[in-house]
């Protein structure tokens, strides 16, 4: 998309903006809302994951929040569409899949990672892959030195709620259901787990990109106001990226795509359980209610706090 830069309207070289987090916070609904609205070209896979390891490795196989980029090179048009999947380039697309090829056959290079957006024009575009809020500080660093002019987007959600909607996600092999009777356990999990522990504090994540990119424009939105009040959510969103919020859109702003045929929780919250996520997650929600404000002061009061 064009910028004024010294002064000059100028194609900014690289992603428009990258989402910074958090997993389970509304990235999927992000990720669909922008790429129904025409200012938006968006990568065919949801999670570019690119900045994220030494040797990249974008999915390509199927379908991770984004298109079924099987379906997208076989020029399959025959299966039902859902109606996030709207009309696309599909040689803008399979350019996207040689690039990304190429990036997950070289070590990381920020300039083959800025590759990967030429194919937007002029349109907005960006990454929205939410381990990037586990991102290390030299990695944000090189980041903003190599994309001045990146806009940071961070979508939030409640720390309790979040991590019990990851622990849900856990196959039963992954994680011991017997952890929920004993408090001492499950609070070592917690504070040990890296799927938790690095994941699940974002005033951390807000911090560290402050301290190491102090210069990105950066938003946050909660998942809350997102649930609350999608349509004025959306049309924030929109406007803080540079599109045009007044554009109609043939995806509703209460979309959910993975809200029909959702399955039902396979943990429930017992109370020794609830106990433990309230003791080691106590601090991070009275900060967020301090950081985020708006509808996270609520959060502390939720767990009687």
């Amino acid at each position: 998309m064009s910028s004024e830069i010294n002064g000059k309207l100028a194609i900014l070289d690289g992603p428009d903006f990258i989402c910074i987090g958090m997993p389970k916070a509304g990235t999927g609904w992000l990720y669909d809302q922008l790429q129904s609205h025409p200012d938006f070209w968006m990568p065919p896979v949801k999670e570019v994951l690119y900045l994220y390891r030494k040797q990249p490795k974008i999915p390509l196989e199927g379908t991770r929040g984004g298109f079924g980029l099987k379906h997208l090179q076989e020029g399959d048009e025959r299966r039902r569409k859902r109606p996030h999947e709207l009309p696309r380039d599909r040689s803008l697309d399979l350019g996207f899949i040689e690039a990304a090829t190429l990036c997950n056959n070289s070590p990381r290079d920020l300039n083959l990672y800025a590759a990967l957006f030429r194919f937007k024009g002029e349109r907005l575009s960006g990454d929205i892959s939410p381990v990037y809020a586990d991102l290390d500080g030299e990695m944000i660093a090189q980041v903003a030195e190599r994309f001045p002019f990146t806009k940071l987007v961070m979508m939030v959600r409640e720390p309790i709620s979040r991590v019990w909607s990851r622990l849900n996600m856990l196959p039963a092999e992954k994680f011991d259901e017997t952890l929920l009777e004993d408090s001492t356990r499950f609070r070592n999990f917690l504070q040990t787990s890296p799927i938790i522990r690095d994941l699940s504090y974002p005033t951390q994540v807000v911090q560290r990109w402050r301290s190491k990119a102090p210069k990105l424009p950066q938003h946050h939105f909660l998942l809350d106001d997102v649930a609350g009040e999608p349509e004025k959510t959306r049309a924030d969103i929109w406007s803080y990226l540079g599109a045009d919020a007044n554009k109609s859109t043939p995806l509703p702003a209460d979309y959910n795509r993975k809200r029909k045929g959702a399955k039902p929780a396979r943990l429930e919250m017992n109370e020794t359980a609830r106990s433990a996520l309230i003791e080691v997650f106590r601090d991070e929600l009275i900060a967020c209610a301090a950081m985020f404000g708006s509808r996270a002061q609520q959060w502390p009061a939720k767990y009687g706090l």
